[in-house]
């Protein structure tokens, strides 16, 4: 596993008491208000402009620890820490509700190299790091809503409803966070190999939803699994195949096995360092 992972467990670790379920299915298929707030989005300063980057998402990694407690990351597409040159990016900030006054504001991101990779696979373009931000209004997604985080080869059917989310600010006079929710349907369930725009070649699937912004990279992509909505993986906007007219329309997403992996190997390390430690209260 990447090196940031051993500062991450030498650091003090901060545990959140959280009792999240599954996201279910209603009879309309509306958005279950569960999953509204694991958003925020990635952005940074130019010329006085919010430049919108990419979109992050926060997820729960359960401690075996002290049962009841969780590990809380922030999850991304790697490639939004990196500039055009493959570089780390600087000034990045994170977009989130404050819970206080119900308006965005921004918190500094950590710089690249704190951030943890697949330690399966780290080439593939997902991102982690410990991240749980005072007063701010998230609910992370429980591992358990992660599609293929039991069973890899877990995968949606062709057809299956779909949608995304990325965070916005909306109104003039009094400017709020929401939650914009983008839908869709599975096109291409098996993943496949894609070039991903400054991530090379990654293995993705397909949703068909319209034209995806570049700073949807990174949202979270859940899917109708029966009676509840699952986290089917994460969006890449600029793939290879947006110039093919046959793929017009589609967006790429890289499977959650991959967000699974990062996450449980990240929260295994946690959970070796707090052996013997005193709960937190």
């Amino acid at each position: 596993m990447r090196k940031a992972t051993l500062s991450i467990a030498a650091a003090a670790v901060a545990l959140a008491s959280i009792f999240a379920s599954p996201p279910s299915a209603s009879s309309d298929d509306t958005v279950p208000s569960g999953t509204l707030r694991n958003v925020a989005g990635i952005v940074t300063h130019s010329s006085g402009r919010v430049v919108q980057v990419g979109t992050a998402f926060f997820v729960a990694v359960p401690s075996e620890v002290f049962p009841g407690r969780s590990f809380v990351y922030l999850v991304t597409a790697h490639h939004n820490l990196l500039d055009d040159g493959g570089n780390p990016r600087a000034g990045l900030l994170l977009t989130l509700e404050d819970s206080k006054t119900g308006a965005m504001r921004e918190e500094p991101l950590p710089p690249e190299n704190r951030w943890v990779l697949d330690p399966q696979e780290e080439k593939a373009d997902v991102a982690a790091v410990p991240f749980t931000p005072q007063s701010a209004s998230i609910a992370p997604i429980a591992l358990g809503s992660l599609l293929g985080s039991d069973d890899p080869l877990a995968r949606p059917e062709t057809g299956a409803q779909v949608y995304y989310l990325i965070a916005a600010t909306v109104g003039v006079n009094r400017r709020r966070f929401e939650a914009l929710a983008r839908f869709g349907h599975v096109s291409v369930p098996a993943p496949a190999d894609t070039e991903v725009i400054g991530a090379g070649l990654q293995q993705l699937s397909y949703l068909d939803g319209g034209g995806a912004p570049g700073f949807s990279s990174g949202a979270p992509v859940f899917v109708s699994a029966g009676l509840r909505f699952a986290l089917w993986g994460m969006l890449e906007a600029n793939t290879s195949l947006n110039t093919d007219p046959v793929f017009s329309g589609l967006a790429g997403v890289l499977p959650a096995k991959y967000i699974a992996d990062t996450v449980k190997a990240m929260g295994a390390v946690q959970d070796k360092t707090l052996r013997g430690a005193k709960a937190p209260d």
